[in-house]
C-alpha cells in the first residue's frame, strides 16, 4: 500500500527494458494483497479512501499525459483500501506519475542509454528520499552514488536497513532531518547554556 522509501520510479538501461518490464510484470500479477498482520500478505491497503482516490487520479492523469499502463490502473473492488498494483511505462518527466509523490502501488518505467542521461532522468525537481542502483561495475557505483540526489542510496539492494545508526533522510523536500543514528540524536536533544558570574 504505502511506504515512504517505496521506489515508484524505475530507471532502466533500454538493452534490457523489455526483459526487465516483463519480469516486472510476473511478479506484479503474484502479489496478494491483506492486512499486515498475515504474512502471506504482500502488500497492505492504502490508509484512506481519500488517499486511494488520490493515487487514483494520479494514474488515470498519467495515462492522459502518454502513459501506458501495462497492468492495474484501478482501485480493488474488496473491502479495504486496495488498488491494483500499477505500471506505466512511457513517461516523460513531466508526467504526473513522475512529478508528484504517490504513495500507492505504482511503479513507473523509463528508459535510458546513457549514464548521464539516467542521472538526468533520477534527478527529481522537489524530491530525493532514497534511490537504488543496480550495476556490477564499482567503479559505476562510486561515480554514480555521489551523484544521485538522495538521502539513501542502495546498491544492488532496494530495502530499508535495519541498522539503527544508520541516519535515513530525504534531498529537498523529502523530509525535514533525519531519522535515526546520531544525525537524529543530535537534531531531537535539547542543550542549555548556563553562564554564570560570581
Amino acid at each position: 500500500g504505502q511506504a515512504c522509501v517505496a521506489g515508484t520510479r524505475l530507471i532502466v538501461e533500454k538493452s534490457v527494458a523489455d526483459r526487465m518490464t516483463t519480469a516486472i510484470l510476473v511478479k506484479m500479477k503474484a502479489v496478494w494483497p491483506g492486512p499486515t498482520w498475515d504474512e502471506a500478505t504482500h502488500y497492505s491497503p492504502i490508509i484512506s479512501e481519500r488517499q486511494r482516490g488520490r493515487v487514483d487520479s494520479i494514474v488515470q492523469a498519467a495515462v492522459k499525459a502518454g502513459g501506458e499502463c501495462l497492468t492495474g490502473g484501478a482501485a480493488m473492488d474488496s473491502p479495504g483500501y486496495f488498488y491494483e498494483p500499477t505500471l506505466i511505462a512511457d513517461v516523460d518527466q513531466v508526467n504526473p506519475a513522475i512529478v508528484e509523490e504517490i504513495f500507492g502501488p505504482v511503479l513507473t518505467v523509463q528508459t535510458f542509454e546513457t549514464e548521464d542521461e539516467a542521472l538526468a532522468l533520477s534527478s527529481h525537481p522537489t524530491y530525493g528520499l532514497a534511490s537504488g542502483l543496480f550495476t556490477s561495475d564499482l567503479s559505476r557505483t562510486i561515480r554514480l552514488a555521489r551523484k544521485l540526489e538522495a538521502g539513501t542510496v542502495w546498491v544492488n539492494r532496494y530495502s530499508r536497513s535495519r541498522d539503527h545508526i544508520l541516519p535515513t533522510g530525504g534531498y529537498k523536500r523529502s523530509g525535514i532531518g533525519k531519522d535515526l543514528g546520531r544525525d537524529a540524536y543530535l537534531a531531537n536533544r535539547r542543550t542549555k547554556s548556563v553562564l554564570v558570574s560570581l
